[in-house]
């Protein structure tokens, strides 16, 4: 398990620390850079490289798509990683600057 730098339950939706085993969106340090990891840590989880992830924080953030476009990312592409009942919860903390993009 990598030693995490930001840390996200989306079951509380809070910014805290020890999300492993539950939802969250974590931030670790590879040897590649900084990556995101989405979901619980074990079997629901996705993996994304930081300059996507930015893309889509700015994407969601900013409104670039309509609500249908937005479902398509979340529910569709991370559907697996962020269940329905956390989607609020994390569009929320995106546009309300909790979540923000990697530097």
């Amino acid at each position: 398990m990598p030693e995490y730098i930001f840390e996200f339950n989306l079951e509380t939706g809070k910014a805290e620390e020890k999300t492993w085993g539950i939802y969250g969106v974590r931030y670790y340090k590879s040897d590649e850079g900084i990556k995101v990891e989405i979901g619980d840590g074990y079997r629901h989880e996705l993996g994304i490289d930081a300059t996507y992830w930015n893309r889509i924080l700015k994407v969601v953030k900013d409104s670039e798509l309509d609500k249908e476009g937005i479902d398509a990312i979340v529910k569709g592409l991370m559907g697996h990683a962020v269940p329905e009942e956390y989607i609020e919860s994390f569009i929320s903390a995106i546009k309300n600057g909790v979540i923000k993009p990697i530097v």
